[in-house]
């Protein structure tokens, strides 16, 4: 008699295992989070990293990617980056600091009053 055929288990793809990996790292870590007995300094410099992780759009807010980067280095990681590391990284940051501001000038010399059409819409 033949063994009837089945389908082989199904496996999920690197991309899903490297996300799940990665959520369950992010689980971890923020499980380590102490909030309950925060003075105001530590408040403070919570709510700054806050503002720049929210404010994080890759390389067109070149600082936030920078002060990004190194964080999670030391998340995925689970290690402090060394000088060379963190040269690299300040290498990126300027040359996506340099590609923004060229942006950023191109841009306002194409839409000279686009401030001005900014707040008019919010008027």
């Amino acid at each position: 008699m033949k063994k009837p055929k089945t389908k082989p288990a199904a496996k999920a793809a690197p991309a899903e295992l490297r996300r799940r990996e990665y959520e369950l790292n992010q689980a971890k870590v923020a499980a380590e989070l102490d909030i309950v007995d925060l003075d105001d300094t530590e408040r403070a410099f919570l709510a700054v990293c806050q503002r720049i992780y929210g404010r994080h759009s890759g390389c067109n807010s070149p600082f936030e990617n920078f002060f990004y980067s190194l964080v999670l280095r030391i998340e995925l990681g689970g290690s402090w980056p060394t000088p060379e590391v963190v040269a690299d990284e300040l290498e990126t940051f300027k040359k996506e600091f340099e590609d923004m501001h060229g942006d950023a000038v191109a841009f306002f010399e194409t839409y000279p009053d686009a401030e001005k059409t900014k707040e008019a819409a919010n008027a």
